[in-house]
């Protein structure tokens, strides 16, 4: 990913600035993902965070349905609520939501877990703007790694491609999408104490009803106690489920390995032994 040199991107910031009224504020980096700078400003009437985020082409996805699905999701308090959006920029500005950020640990807490449950279940019954285009992560899978076979071709990804056909296959088809955030790791969970606010919406969209359990669970190796206590928040548990939760987590790992496959093309720097540490998961 080219970045902008720093004396562009202060003056951007302080463009920003200035057009939300801010004066003097105390400008603070905040922790966030590999492929966006976010800030946090301050001043005597203003908590605010700004985000300033990478390209989409590569990484693939739509700052159109990041926009409307955190619009939505503000409203309804799972979310930040929205103070200025540029969507053609991946520029978007949120008030500043206080709280704990839960770490990798919270994941296996099972009381945790069931919040993380209730609030995707939350999720699920809002209703996505009818124009945007459902989500389907085995595609979005198939699409990173037809990425790095075109731009590295290699026997390990062309493995990996016919083992996703193999699963794409296997999953039952969800009938319906909803509401979904896609991307459900600890970083993007503020606690709030009275309730989880999620960050980082730039994978959401319409989706199928068990994705967002399946990246819960498939970025914090979370075995049966803990996917109990996530389905009895959530307020469904059948065999069917199930069964489609392990297709889907599945699915989920091969995605976040293709991610960070395009992810170095890029220019960005994923965990190399998390890179293996998937393979592993893929090929086992």
């Amino acid at each position: 990913m080219n970045r902008a040199p720093p004396d562009a991107v202060a003056n951007r910031i302080a463009g920003i600035v200035a057009e939300l009224g801010l004066v003097r504020p105390c400008v603070t980096p905040l922790p966030g993902g590999l492929a966006n700078r976010t800030l946090r400003l301050q001043d005597e009437g203003h908590d605010l965070v700004l985000r300033l985020g990478a390209s989409s082409e590569t990484l693939g996805f739509s700052r159109d349905s990041e926009f409307a699905m955190l619009e939505l999701a503000g409203a309804a308090g799972l979310a930040p609520e929205i103070v200025l959006a540029r969507p053609e920029q991946g520029l978007i500005v949120t008030r500043y939501v206080a709280g704990r950020l839960p770490d990798a640990k919270d994941l296996s807490d099972r009381g945790f877990l069931a919040r993380v449950g209730s609030w995707i279940a939350r999720l699920q019954t809002l209703v996505p703007p009818p124009d945007l285009p459902p989500i389907d992560c085995g595609a979005r899978a198939a699409g990173y790694l037809d990425a790095l076979q075109e731009r590295n071709p290699s026997a390990l990804t062309a493995g990996i491609a016919q083992r996703l056909v193999a699963h794409r296959a296997a999953h039952t088809p969800a009938g319906r999408a909803i509401a979904c955030h896609h991307d459900l790791h600890h970083r993007n969970f503020v606690d709030t104490g009275a309730a989880l606010v999620v960050l980082d919406w730039e994978y959401a969209g319409p989706g199928d009803p068990v994705a967002d359990l399946a990246s819960c669970i498939g970025y914090h190796d979370i075995e049966t106690a803990g996917i109990d206590a996530l389905l009895a928040g959530y307020g469904e548990d059948s065999i069917a489920i199930r069964a489609r939760l392990e297709t889907q987590s599945w699915i989920f790992h091969c995605l976040w390995y293709g991610w960070n496959g395009v992810a170095v093309l890029a220019g960005l720097s994923p965990d190399p032994d998390l890179q293996r540490r998937l393979v592993v998961r893929l090929m086992s």
